[in-house]
């Protein structure tokens, strides 16, 4: 055994040992924990540092800051480092590729492995049989011109053993040791250091097939004393960056028959001792490509496909050198589609980076990278019916078909796209009016081409029921999978119920009771459309009704017509009286000589050219009956003539089930109501007061021209 040590001379002496004690080093020969883990003090037993040994052995672990993570499937799957299109020269076809790059060299889908496969990535549980190790050597602080050791560490099972046994020679020796896995790359490929003159290890990456490509890895250490009789631990790290393949959110369903990366540099020296890499420049760039599946199929897809599912195999990771790659450095997919057509896709991946120790992850997804996403923030809504505008983002790199927009209530939840209402923007008016309008509160599934950002409004049936309803809005392309859906989720109250009424949950703002106007109260439209004016006049009043508070002057054909809309002029208010009934007070106090339409006339008269005199001091529309009427559900009457359409909405009594409670309703509120409320009860004389309920107490008389508290409620169902 003496003979295998070449080192013959005096310094032989030093380590050599008596036969009898070196027996048992033979027995227990050189001692390697194979431990791909974070911490570098954790190794099995046989191969504890601490424990002392007069021949060298080895602890061998991973580095913590390159430890392979960021797997598919992990929660960690890296952070997205570009973005790009895939496009086909002869064809309008796309796909979409999103560049991930996770820490360590991707280890998914094999842990457990005993057996290297030749291209895959290594970790702790499928480590190459044998590593390569040479020790740099120093006697009294001075170089020695050779290596002390320069062997091969195999895998026999629960050890590792050199090819020659070695022991620590004394205090006055000392070590570098440099490792590298795996040994078996030809010389072709892989030039390692012939003397201690060097610590590079100069690499060409094969281009024939990727399974060809090695990843290596490697270790090294500090200087070392020669007596430190204990083992070694090296910390090896991954020197390639590993470049694989993987379905995006939704795939195109099809084959891709090969994929390829084109125009990269693929020689280069690792320096071991500073850890980096000298790519070389002067060498012409090369491509590497692999098949996919068999030449007849290829990677099929179905357009279901999980995402992350490999679409080049383990063994079919590309294990590339550490660059910035060459400006014209591509990416280069051939796709047969649903159709077979084929079609050839490239990207240029110039200008960017694989780092070292890391996998760069190219997932190749349906359509052109896109942005489609909520604008607007979730909010919660009321009970009863609503109208809720939300605004989404699209951009104009969406697939064909557009987004579409659903719910998970489809029986409770309709949208409309803004400028999209049956009736255009009369319509449109009305529902920003806050009119709940039915048959113009659209469809269940909304599906649009609409690009930037897009107003919907999201339309919700009253929840009469005695539980909150959880909605789920889901957004996606069109052409794409439910996985690619952006969510929105909020939830809609039920009424607080107390003896069989329910309230509305969320406080709105203050109202006055209204019904009693001054003479500041008045507006004058000048109408600068002449000649037709009279064929306005009989369709507003036709519609609207003649009214003793609007009155119109001058003459149709020189341009005088003056509409007049004077609210002092209203006459005085003599029904909702009762004490008990605020279904029917409420009814009679919004329908009474139509004031809560003067603001939808108003509104009209401006759309026909009406120039009003002043602005009034408040709306007269917003008082606290007609503010609970606007809860319930409308519908929409129309009057046309000579080409003109109003569009008016209606609200029936039977569908009027949200009102102002009666004086007597009000103390059945229940909803941790604090201060003043309107009710519904009227205090004829003089006419200018009606009850309010304070909470916690009793009805009082207030003047209507006070702005309080106003709360919904309806009947249980």
């Amino acid at each position: 055994m003496l003979q295998a040590n070449k080192y013959k001379t005096e310094e032989m002496k030093v380590h050599k040992k008596n036969p009898s004690w070196m027996a048992g080093g033979m027995a227990t020969m050189l001692l390697c924990t194979l431990l791909f883990s974070c911490n570098n003090e954790d190794f099995l037993e046989s191969g504890n540092p601490e424990k002392a040994c007069d021949n060298i052995c080895f602890g061998i672990s991973s580095d913590k800051n390159v430890q392979t993570r960021g797997y598919a499937g992990s929660d960690d799957e890296g952070y997205t480092a570009d973005r790009f299109v895939l496009r086909s020269d002869d064809s309008a076809d796309t796909l979409c590729v999103r560049a991930i790059v996770s820490d360590g060299i991707n280890m998914s889908g094999f842990e457990g492995e005993q057996a290297l496969t030749r291209g895959t990535p290594v970790g702790k549980d499928n480590f190459y049989d044998k590593f390569h190790v040479l020790a740099y050597w120093s006697k009294n602080g001075t170089s020695v011109d050779q290596f002390y050791m320069n062997t091969n560490a195999s895998n026999t099972g629960a050890i590792w053993s050199t090819e020659q046994i070695y022991y620590w020679p004394g205090a006055d020796h000392s070590f570098q040791f440099y490792a590298w896995a795996p040994t078996d790359i030809p010389t072709d490929y892989l030039t390692v250091p012939s003397s201690p003159s060097s610590k590079e290890l100069k690499y060409t990456v094969p281009t024939a097939d990727a399974v060809n490509q090695k990843d290596i890895v490697v270790a090294t250490t500090n200087e070392i004393p020669g007596d430190n009789n204990k083992a070694v631990p090296l910390t090896f790290k991954h020197i390639c960056t590993a470049v694989r393949f993987a379905v995006g959110s939704q795939m195109q369903p099809g084959s891709i028959k090969s994929v390829a990366l084109k125009g990269v540099k693929n020689a280069g020296t690792y320096d071991m001792a500073t850890g980096t890499w000298a790519i070389n420049e002067t060498n012409d760039v090369v491509d590497f490509s692999q098949k996919l599946g068999d030449d007849e199929n290829g990677f099929i897809t179905n357009g279901n496909e999980t995402d992350g599912a490999e679409i080049t195999s383990l063994e079919g990771t590309f294990m590339m050198l550490p660059q910035t790659l060459p400006a014209g450095a591509t990416v280069e997919v051939v796709f047969v589609n649903a159709n077979n057509e084929k079609r050839t896709l490239t990207a240029s991946i110039g200008n960017t980076e694989w780092t070292m120790g890391t996998t760069v992850t190219y997932k190749l997804s349906i359509t052109p990278e896109y942005e489609l996403k909520f604008v607007s923030q979730p909010e919660v809504q009321d009970a009863h019916y609503v109208i809720y505008p939300i605004t989404i983002k699209s951009d104009d790199k969406l697939p064909a078909g557009g987004w579409t927009l659903t719910s998970n209530d489809q029986d409770n939840v309709t949208f409309v796209e803004s400028g999209e209402f049956d009736g255009g923007n009369d319509v449109q008016a009305l529902v920003d009016a806050g009119y709940w309008l039915d048959g113009h509160n659209g469809t269940s599934t909304l599906t649009s081409t609409t690009t930037g950002e897009v107003k919907v409004y999201v339309f919700l049936k009253e929840n009469a029921t005695e539980s909150d309803r959880d909605i789920t809005l889901s957004l996606k392309p069109t052409a794409a999978g439910d996985n690619e859906a952006k969510t929105f989720s909020f939830t809609q109250y039920c009424p607080a119920w107390n003896n069989g009424m329910g309230v509305e949950r969320i406080q709105d703002k203050d109202y006055p009771w209204g019904f009693n106007w001054d003479s500041t109260m008045k507006i004058t439209y000048s109408m600068t459309v002449s000649g037709l004016w009279g064929s306005f006049v009989r369709i507003l009043f036709e519609i609207f009704g003649d009214h003793s508070y609007i009155t119109s002057t001058g003459s149709a054909f020189n341009g005088s017509w003056k509409v007049t809309v004077d609210f002092s002029k209203v006459p005085k208010l003599t029904t909702a009286t009762s004490p008990s009934d605020g279904n029917t007070n409420t009814w009679d106090i919004y329908n009474f000589d139509g004031v809560s339409e003067a603001e939808t006339i108003m509104k009209q008269l401006e759309s026909w050219g009406g120039v009003p005199d002043n602005t009034l001091p408040i709306n007269p529309t917003e008082f606290a009956a007609r503010a609970c009427a606007m809860k319930n559900r409308y519908r929409v009457e129309t009057q046309t003539q000579q080409g003109n359409t109003v569009y008016r909405p209606v609200l029936d009594q039977a569908n009027m089930v949200w009102y102002l409670p009666a004086q007597n309703e009000a103390a059945n509120m229940n909803d941790n109501l604090s201060g003043d409320y309107w009710t519904s009860t009227a205090i004829t004389d003089p006419g200018t007061t009606a009850y309010k309920y304070t909470a916690g107490g009793s009805t009082s008389s207030e003047n209507r021209n006070s702005a309080i508290h106003v709360r919904a409620v309806r009947q249980k169902p």
